[in-house]
């Protein structure tokens, strides 16, 4: 079955159902590239988050001050 013959019946489950499919997925990639699934509760680290990027938001500032002193 292609993805085009898939995409309707996945529209038409019902939420849980939908979450299982992600899960089925993720689980069967994981082990495809022979990688741990993720586990429910576990923190997993990120390389990089935006949370204490403030020269970004300075930034991000002053573009959006520049764009509303254009209109």
């Amino acid at each position: 079955m292609s993805l085009a013959e898939l995409m309707p019946h996945l529209q038409s489950l019902l939420r849980e159902e939908k979450l299982r499919a992600i899960q089925f997925l993720a689980d069967n990639l994981a082990r495809e590239e022979q990688a741990p699934p993720l586990q429910s509760g576990k923190e997993y680290p990120l390389p990089w988050s935006p949370w204490d990027a403030y020269e970004a938001a300075a930034t991000l500032m002053q573009v959006l001050e520049a764009a509303k002193g254009k209109q």
